[in-house]
């Protein structure tokens, strides 16, 4: 069976990228955030067996329609915002990867197949890249929202070249996603996991410099973060690596995410 085959309804969309393949090879741009947070409110957004730091990184990939050796390997352009914490299982640093805390993409394929086969915690949204990333600059802006609501700024600048060893989506990595399989007999969870996703990452036009970032709660979104500090930025032109087998799956708790659900749909309060 090929990757592509796997996710219900979407085996058209997918199979037209390669074939298929297990490796999903993907052209993107991305801004990056790399910041210090508060590690006992970061430790309430990890799950046991992992444990937090307190570094936090946040990007903005803008994901190209792609072409390897005459192969189209990814037709579908799309932007994807995400925000993690560098997290490891106790006693074993082989384990550290990017424990995924909220992602927004503006592509239904990805949403789906992210979250069906890995649990990547995704949801549609609406981003922009001022200029776009297509564009030498050493200033970006971008934008989040979702349902009508304004969600997250950022800003990336003053941007000077480096070596791509010191970017960070260079070389091998993985992602951490917290996969929750909802239980159909009873109201409850069947299954929950970490999932390890093996990533790697080719960079050029790698540069680094200075940023801010502005995230706010909208109705139907909560992004607990916690307050951050810190930053550095960076810009890079990368080919993506996916790859469609875990490395690892370890069995979980509960996520703990601290979840104010007597908020739900309220609009946040006006400053």
């Amino acid at each position: 069976m090929k990757q592509g085959e796997v996710c219900r309804n979407y085996e058209l969309d997918w199979m037209a990228c390669d074939n298929g393949e297990m490796i999903g090879r993907i052209d993107a741009d991305y801004l990056i955030m790399t910041a210090k947070g508060d590690l006992e409110h970061l430790r309430k957004l990890v799950p046991a067996p992992l444990v937090a730091t307190d570094e936090v990184v946040i990007y903005m990939g803008y994901f190209k329609e792609t072409e390897k050796e005459g192969v189209r390997t990814w037709a579908y352009p799309f932007h994807e915002w995400g925000i993690g914490i560098k997290t490891h299982l106790p006693d074993d640093p082989d384990s550290e990867g990017l424990f995924l805390v909220q992602l927004y993409v503006d592509d239904d394929l990805v949403l789906v197949h992210g979250r069906e086969v890995w649990g990547y915690p995704k949801k549609i949204g609406q981003m922009a890249i001022t200029p776009r990333s297509a564009e030498d600059s050493d200033h970006y802006e971008y934008t989040v929202g979702r349902r009508g609501s304004h969600l997250v700024s950022g800003v990336v600048e003053d941007l000077k070249p480096i070596d791509k060893e010191e970017f960070p989506f260079f070389g091998k990595a993985y992602s951490i996603c917290y996969r929750q399989t909802p239980a159909n007999t009873e109201i409850g969870l069947e299954k929950n996991e970490l999932v390890w996703v093996h990533l790697e990452f080719e960079a050029a036009d790698t540069m680094k410099g200075t940023g801010n970032i502005s995230i706010q709660d909208g109705p139907f979104d909560q992004i607990p973060i916690g307050p951050l500090s810190d930053f550095t930025s960076y810009f890079g032109r990368c080919t993506f690596n996916h790859y469609g087998v875990a490395d690892r799956v370890v069995q979980t708790d509960d996520l703990a995410r601290p979840l104010d659900l007597s908020r739900a749909g309220e609009a946040p309060a006006l400053v």
